[in-house]
């Protein structure tokens, strides 16, 4: 059931795709740095891993309300991450965070345009 759903809300998927792939690019990059601490970095990885994981979860749900209000918050996490990241690795972020937009105004118009059911 679960694979229809991420097959019918690529955008949500697809957000959540490029969220790994930025978390992944970011780790690597604080790797090869070799001089930080992972204490600094980990409230920035746990952000990223959160945003990821909201849009994955969007795209797995069945609710069309509630996977609507995940990629919302996939949206808001994404967007202030990529502001804040910007001239390293925030296009990436901000990419995610308008695909999550897309995947929810997607969603809500689908809710808007129902027709009701005669009974």
């Amino acid at each position: 059931m679960a694979e229809t759903h991420l097959r019918r809300r690529q955008w949500a998927t697809g957000a959540a795709v490029l969220g790994f792939a930025m978390l992944a690019v970011y780790v690597t990059l604080i790797v090869a740095q070799g001089n930080t601490s992972w204490f600094e970095v980990l409230p920035w990885v746990l952000a990223m891993a959160t945003g990821s994981a909201v849009a994955f979860a969007s795209a797995a749900v069945v609710d069309r309300r509630l996977a609507r209000n995940l990629l919302l918050g996939a949206t808001a996490l994404f967007g202030v991450i990529g502001a804040l990241s910007l001239f390293s690795i925030g296009l990436g972020f901000l990419v995610a965070a308008a695909a999550a937009a897309v995947g929810a105004a997607r969603l809500s118009s689908e809710n808007g345009n129902r027709e009701p059911t005669a009974q």
